[in-house]
């Protein structure tokens, strides 16, 4: 009996061993399949990643070179006349203002006036020069050069129309300085005339 039982005992643990073995094998092969699959998905979003980084790239040049000046951008005729129209503002409002200023034919409000104007149109240009420094500066606008220019010509044209404005309102002042000097001189010659 013992023998019955040593020998039950063993085919148990034969019967046990075999069954661990084939468990064993069994998960050696799901790991061999875990591994194939992890392999696959790990080359698939290895794939994906790259692709995407790819396509990230490819946006991520496109937005850089929004963000670069092309050279003829940046030498378009419009963008130095632009500048020429700035400096040539800044002369006649300060040559206007000297010469009504030495005239003294204008006071207190008037010349106050004449003043403020000039400085709302200087403040105009420094806007527009702001402007067009922004967008022809690397790095500050994402922007493909047809805006650019597209930009550049809506600045030329404020541009234009403050140095029209200025031309005008210049012209103005001067045409009051000789109607002044006309006046004054008339008002020199009746007091001497009628000796008061």
């Amino acid at each position: 009996m013992i023998v019955l039982f040593l020998y039950q005992g063993i085919q148990a643990q034969a019967k046990q061993r075999k069954e661990l073995l084939l468990q064993i094998a069994a998960l050696q092969v799901y790991i061999d399949y875990a591994k194939k699959g992890y392999s696959v998905v790990s080359k698939g979003l290895n794939f994906i990643g790259d692709a995407k980084r790819g396509e990230v790239n490819l946006h991520g040049d496109y937005f850089t070179s929004l963000l670069k000046i092309n050279p003829k951008v940046k030498t378009y005729y419009k963008t130095a006349e632009i500048l020429s129209m700035q400096f040539k503002i800044m002369k006649i409002c300060k040559r206007t203002y000297s010469d009504l200023k030495t005239s003294d034919l204008f006071h207190g409000n008037e010349l106050d006036y004449i003043e403020r104007s000039f400085e709302r149109l200087l403040e105009n240009c420094n806007d527009t020069l702001e402007q067009l420094l922004v967008i022809t500066t690397d790095s500050k606008l994402e922007l493909k050069d047809d805006q650019r220019i597209e930009r550049i010509d809506a600045l030329y044209k404020t541009m234009l129309e403050d140095y029209n404005f200025c031309l005008s309102f210049s012209d103005e002042a001067k045409l009051l300085t000789l109607s002044k000097t006309r006046e004054k001189r008339d008002t020199e010659q009746a007091t001497a005339f009628y000796g008061l």
